[in-house]
């Protein structure tokens, strides 16, 4: 089954790369018959890629799917914990930030945070001290990275 972008299969995918979301939906639909569940345009280009390959090239042999539905099996009868550990900073570790000028620092304590002599229950709540605003603490102390826009 040849795509509207005729060519290769290997340039085919290296056209995906340059197509915004709504064409690889398109591309999606017309490839692989069905709406994408998927809305991460880089999920979507990724996945695209190995069907094109697999479709191409024949996908997984027959041990490795039967292991795929085995593994999946398990999964279903049995699935990991949806509580992540914490990976937070460890207790003794000061955060920084600089803000209007003044450089915060906050003591990371066994149960809670240390900023300006008081003890705080979470980062979110010294960081609506410092600013006046509501803050994810995490982020405004820089332990999580910001959204790309």
């Amino acid at each position: 089954m040849r795509s509207a972008y005729d060519g290769t299969l290997e340039a085919e995918i290296v056209r995906l790369k340059d197509l915004g979301l709504d064409d690889l939906r398109r591309v999606w639909k017309e490839r692989l018959g069905t709406p994408p569940a998927v809305a991460s345009t880089d999920l979507m280009r990724r996945w695209l890629s190995w069907e094109l390959q697999a479709r191409s090239r024949g996908g997984f042999d027959v041990t490795t799917r039967r292991r795929l539905r085995q593994l999946g099996k398990a999964f279903r009868a049995d699935p990991p914990s949806t509580t992540l550990p914490n990976i937070g900073p460890k207790p003794g570790s000061v955060l920084a930030r600089e803000w209007n000028g003044v450089t915060h620092r906050v003591m990371v304590l066994e149960e809670g945070f240390a900023w300006n002599g008081q003890k705080y229950d979470s980062l979110s709540n010294i960081a609506f001290r410092i600013t006046g605003t509501r803050w994810s603490g995490p982020r405004f102390f820089g332990l999580r990275r910001q959204p790309k826009s």
